[in-house]
């Protein structure tokens, strides 16, 4: 059943249909040409406004397209005749092929490189198979050819992967030891002499510190036992000086100075020293000189302190001086004066004899 909304009436049938009516919207201005202004204005399409079509000409546009368009074909062109010219006129690089490295030490392997011009770069790789030191990989492989100059990479063993050693150097003994337990290593004592570190502290380890340690994990601890001794030279039958100046570079002192009148001896010649030469003594330990004589002896003057020429009046005719200059402040009030001799003062020597002294010169 349907209702009155549901149907028109037939009074609504029976009325007429009136056209829809469409106000007049005026055209926006004309910007063409006169030619076209006879079908201006016209629909695109029937919803809106009319649209503005652009019928100008630009000229200005059109000229830097193919302004545009012309450069872009100059680069084109440009880069083609380079590519050909260095195809054609510039000979490539003589290239070298690389040979195999494996199995040679490290030092071979990249003084054989380098031999043909190429960078040579060392990596250490733990390897359980190649001993530590040898070379077992490069990269590029060996037969490639490469321009010389280019890089290779040479893998070298740095023995069985484990652990690294750490740095113990001035450490006392007994913490090492314990560090290295620590970090799974078996620390082996070691004494050795040195100068410069002091009794029970370490010196150096074996292997060094930073390297990996061996497949057994022992690390020997290089231990201070304090400086080495110092042996007595020998300098019986030397002259004086030259005995003395021994003495000291073995790192010994000058103990007592006796002279003693022996004929047939030239005068100045050492006789004895105490102890005797080959002792073993601590750094420094004074050492007892005999030296031949003559009645009347003739002694190492004392020159310390003094000016060089003053120096030289002191020594006369009875010694011959042999000077050496060392560099000091120019400020400094040893500049021109004797800072040291050979031969220290009161020492029975002959006539002649030779004396080294050390005079201050300023720092240029």
């Amino acid at each position: 059943m349907t209702t009155p909304l549901d149907e028109p009436t037939a009074r609504e049938l029976d009325a007429p249909v009136e056209p829809a009516v469409h106000m007049p919207v005026a055209p926006p201005p004309y910007r063409g040409s006169a030619v076209l202004r006879q079908w201006w204005p016209f629909r695109v399409t029937e919803v809106g406004d009319p649209e503005v079509v652009d019928l100008e000409r630009h000229p200005r546009a059109s000229l830097l397209t193919v302004l545009v368009l012309l450069v872009l074909a100059a680069a084109v062109v440009l880069g083609l005749r380079s590519s050909w010219t260095r195809a054609q006129g510039v000979p490539s690089p003589d290239r070298v092929v690389l040979p195999s490295v494996d199995g040679r030490s490290a030092a071979d392997a990249q003084r054989d490189l380098e031999a043909l011009g190429v960078l040579v770069g060392v990596e250490l790789t733990p390897n359980d198979v190649v001993p530590a030191g040898t070379a077992f990989r490069q990269t590029p492989r060996a037969g490639a050819k490469v321009e010389p100059g280019s890089e290779v990479t040479v893998q070298v063993s740095d023995g069985p992967a484990g652990a690294i050693v750490p740095s113990v150097s001035g450490v006392q003994a007994p913490v090492a030891e314990s560090l290295l337990t620590s970090l799974g290593l078996v620390p082996e004592r070691r004494s050795v002499s040195s100068d410069l570190v002091r009794p029970g502290e370490v010196v150096a380890t074996r292997p060094a510190a930073g390297a990996r340690a061996p497949a057994s994990g022992v690390v020997v601890l290089e231990v201070s036992d304090g400086p080495a001794p110092r042996i007595v030279p020998e300098i019986v039958g030397s002259p004086v000086g030259p005995g003395l100046s021994s003495l000291g570079r073995s790192g010994l002192g000058l103990g007592e100075v006796t002279t003693v009148v022996r004929d047939g001896v030239e005068p100045g010649t050492v006789l004895e020293v105490r102890p005797g030469p080959g002792s073993e003594l601590g750094p420094m330990s004074p050492v007892d000189v005999v030296v031949s004589g003559t009645a009347d002896p003739v002694t190492a003057p004392p020159m310390v302190g003094l000016l060089r020429s003053s120096a030289e009046q002191v020594a006369g005719d009875r010694f011959v001086l042999r000077v050496r200059e060392r560099p000091v402040a120019p400020n400094d009030p040893l500049v021109g004066r004797v800072i040291e001799q050979s031969i220290p003062v009161g020492t029975p020597t002959s006539p002649g004899t030779a004396i080294e002294i050390t005079v201050g010169v300023p720092v240029r």
